[in-house]
């Protein structure tokens, strides 16, 4: 076998990552992107909670176009993300970034958790309720963690909960099946961090 041939060999059989199937480069996207055990969040802080990762898009999407477009729907798609809007700044840094990824990839979104500090009279005194509600945005469901949903929690908090989950379904209906946008989402955010001034 002559030089010319032993090249086109090496040069024929050599495969790159875009070469592998579709299903195998999922799977390791998989490994790469998605936290099972972490909450991924948007605040600037997260390096002050172990258990937090921050939302910044994996390093893989700037490889090239298509290992953009694949690793990022596998990103927003399978995580959790979270956004505190307990006070203005993280209720903007929340909006900021739903603006700064795209309508494409908030549409990708599945799972985003919107949690914060409400405030609630106890006798003459004001008393702060941890609220964390999860929205499913592929199936237009919005669930209660934590304390919100207790026998014992405050009636303003559950009636407050309570529209929020009526406001989410009307959301829900007005977009028609359609994906949601950053805009959507703002507004439904805006609505939750109400909650939290409310006193």
């Amino acid at each position: 076998m002559d030089e010319q041939q032993q090249k086109q060999i090496t040069s024929t059989s050599r495969k790159g990552f875009l070469d592998l199937p579709a299903e195998l480069r999922e799977t390791i996207y998989e490994l790469l992107v998605l936290k099972p055990h972490n909450t991924i969040t948007m605040l600037t802080n997260h390096d002050c909670f172990r258990s937090e990762i921050s939302a910044s898009q994996p390093a893989i999407a700037k490889v090239n176009q298509q290992l953009r477009n694949e690793a990022l729907a596998t990103f927003y798609s399978n995580n959790i993300f979270l956004a505190e809007v307990s006070d203005q700044e993280d209720l903007l840094i929340a909006k900021r970034w739903l603006r700064s990824i795209g309508d494409i990839n908030v549409g990708r979104l599945r799972f985003l958790a919107i949690c914060g500090w409400t405030k609630v009279p106890f006798g003459h005194m004001l008393s702060r309720r941890w609220v964390k509600i999860m929205l499913d945005l592929r199936e237009g469901v919005l669930s209660v963690e934590g304390n919100a949903v207790e026998a014992d929690q405050h009636p303003r908090i559950l009636k407050s909960v309570a529209r929020l989950k009526e406001s989410f379904a009307e959301l829900v209906q007005a977009r028609e099946g359609q994906r949601f946008t950053a805009q959507d989402l703002s507004q439904f955010m805006h609505g939750f961090h109400g909650l939290c001034i409310a006193y």
